[in-house]
């Protein structure tokens, strides 16, 4: 009977585990979430004065008359405009930051939805045994028993957190290698574009970037989850700087092309040495994961071995 008893709470300590660790990323989040709606608040608060700041300087005013005569409106304008797009960016950037924290939130409460009874029976299950053993065993024989279950639901959790760091740095790879497609083609046009381009090839790059610029906003997001799931395995995080020119193809010639090129080599080279670094340490984290089997085999296995001497 205890050995029937083990093989039912075998499989039910990984979802034990699982459980723990989503509920401890759940916690993490609702503080972020809060955190970050905090700041969204306060962005959009510097948002609408830059936004009324420009649309003042384009009405026409006394003080726009002044800045007429001084011959310093369109600059004026630039500075406010330059001012407002910073603050937009920011404002875009923690708002999308807000709604990748929301879809994981959604995510989590749904996987945590279906592991809702789990631990009520794990603990039924352990009493049960724990009970037999209390008819067929001594107190030593019980304290050994439940030391060796604490040391395999440490060994079971440290397990699920690789593996949701295993999905996470999946997840990332994956967007990580549609971004470096997306600065290639851009790199593509931009060489087309310097030498002798015309006005579809400079659109072609230019709308290559601004994907590239979105794309980094949700590598930054998913990179912060990334460095997360590290920490909680003591791994060291990564550094990515997702900051980009803002390319005015409204001065596009030879000098702007040349920086935009740039730019855009600069970005490509970046995301490229950010690809090698999240597949080196995905390659350490499957390699943490098998180690990590082979030691629950063996744990499993001197357990039941126990189990049936009793």
């Amino acid at each position: 009977m205890l050995k029937d008893i083990n093989i039912k709470i075998n499989q039910i300590k990984e979802q034990v585990a699982e459980k723990k660790v989503l509920e401890e990323k759940l916690n993490n989040l609702e503080k972020e979430f809060s955190m970050y709606e905090c700041e969204l608040r306060n962005l959009e608060e510097i948002l609408n004065k830059e936004l009324h700041d420009v649309e003042k300087l384009k009405k026409i005013s006394l003080s726009s008359i002044i800045c007429t005569i001084m011959r310093n409106k369109e600059k004026k304008i630039e500075k406010e405009e330059k001012e407002y797009l910073i603050a937009k960016l920011k404002y875009d950037n923690c708002s999308s930051r807000i709604t990748s924290l929301k879809n994981s939130k959604l995510r989590i409460e749904d996987r945590l939805s279906s592991l809702e009874d789990c631990e009520k029976r794990y603990a039924e299950l352990l009493d049960t045994k724990l009970s037999l053993i209390n008819i067929y065993g001594d107190t030593n024989q019980k304290n050994r028993i439940l030391s060796m279950e604490k040391e395999l639901d440490s060994y079971f959790k440290e397990l699920k957190e690789v593996e949701e760091s295993i999905g996470s740095g999946n997840t990332l790879y994956e967007e990580i290698s549609y971004t470096k497609e997306i600065l290639q083609s851009a790199k593509n046009w931009g060489t087309i574009d310097l030498f002798g381009g015309d006005f579809i090839s400079s659109m072609a790059k230019h709308e290559k970037v601004d994907q590239a610029q979105n794309q980094f906003i949700r590598i930054s997001n998913l990179l912060s989850n990334f460095n997360k799931e590290l920490k909680d395995i003591n791994i060291d995080s990564l550094n990515f700087s997702t900051t980009m020119k803002t390319f005015d193809i409204f001065f596009d010639n030879i000098f702007t092309d040349i920086s935009v090129n740039s730019q855009i080599s600069n970005s490509y080279d970046d995301i490229c040495k950010l690809q090698r670094d999240v597949d080196m340490i995905l390659k350490k984290l499957k390699d943490s994961k098998e180690s990590l089997y082979e030691i629950i085999d063996d744990k499993k296995n001197e357990y039941d071995k126990f189990i049936n001497s009793l």
